[in-house]
């Protein structure tokens, strides 16, 4: 993917970057667009960042919401399984009511987003969001509440905050060990220079650590959705972008749902891509989930593998 961006930008690198990792279409989506507008001196409108953030806070939620039904069906606890199966389905269905794709293909684009909302689909939203949020809120509720899928949690795969910080661990897995970083805070951009969302951190480093902080994720998504529904910015969701710099530099870093994704770009004399360097919150997490295991029985691996629940995208065991 490296490789077909540099050259770029042309009409097809927004798609290069929606399928870079298939479960985090807005995360990346949002770097690339973010680090073009630097580039060309271009600001998104107000309304666009806060529906990219909107687009955001349902990737995070549906992947937290059917992360943690997994782990319940790897300890054979099938009430939150279930239902958090269909939670994440609603989950995506409301991302598809934004935009037309379960997975928000099509909605993050150059200079601000591909779709515009009014007050009817203000409303349909939220209310559907408040649904996804009650339904997620007795099903999760319960895994806390069970001793037997709490046996399992506790003490499994526990990685500590010394470990987490020597091989730059990030996202819900670093603050799970009690490393309290994260893009939206640390270093924001778009919507996230005026608003926030709480960080939650953890110190045990285990498999209750990682599920336990992304559940609390998951209702602080939801419910900062709710909010932004409530209070979209008026104007205009797209902006023509502009021819990107000749001979620059940009970054760009979003807090996907797995932690820090991050897009730099080089730019050559006549301002396209010479170089372009993706790296995805995986690639630093891998060898976090291989230390986890270390030391733990075979019928752990599931629940590890899951707490992290991580791509291939750049890098794998």
């Amino acid at each position: 993917m490296e490789s077909l961006l540099t050259g770029g930008p042309d009409k097809r690198s927004i798609h290069f970057t929606e399928t870079l990792a298939g479960d985090t279409t807005i995360g990346h989506a949002t770097a690339f667009c973010e680090l073009l507008e630097g580039l060309s001196g271009t600001e998104a409108p107000p309304r666009a960042q806060a529906i990219r953030a909107i687009a955001l806070e349902l990737e995070r939620a549906a992947n937290h919401v059917g992360d943690l039904g997994a782990l319940a069906g790897d300890v054979g606890f099938l009430p939150t399984a279930s239902w958090c199966g269909r939670v994440r389905g609603d989950v995506l269905n409301v991302t598809a009511m934004l935009c037309g794709n379960r997975f928000g293909r099509g909605l993050v684009k150059p200079g601000g987003v591909g779709t515009y909302m009014d007050e009817r689909m203000e409303g349909a939203l939220a209310d559907r969001v408040k649904t996804c949020a009650r339904d997620a809120s007795g099903a999760i509720d319960l895994l806390w509440k069970t001793p037997s899928v709490l046996a399992r949690f506790e003490g499994t795969g526990t990685v500590t905050a010394e470990t987490a910080r020597a091989i730059g661990l990030t996202g819900p897995a670093a603050r799970a060990s009690g490393v309290d970083h994260d893009v939206r805070r640390d270093h924001p951009s778009g919507i996230w220079r005026f608003t926030h969302v709480p960080v939650f951190t953890w110190r045990t480093g285990d498999v209750f650590a990682r599920a336990y902080v992304r559940g609390l994720e998951l209702q602080r998504s939801l419910a900062f959705i709710q909010d932004q529904l409530a209070s979209l910015p008026a104007g205009d969701v797209r902006v023509p972008v502009r021819p990107p710099a000749r001979g620059a530099f940009a970054l760009a870093a979003v807090e996907g749902w797995r932690g820090a994704i991050c897009h730099a770009a080089v730019t050559d004399r006549r301002g396209k891509f010479s170089r372009y360097k993706v790296v995805d919150p995986s690639f630093r997490n891998w060898f976090g989930l291989a230390l986890a295991m270390r030391g733990q029985q075979i019928s752990d691996f599931p629940l590890c593998n899951k707490s992290f629940n991580l791509s291939y995208c750049g890098h794998d065991l």
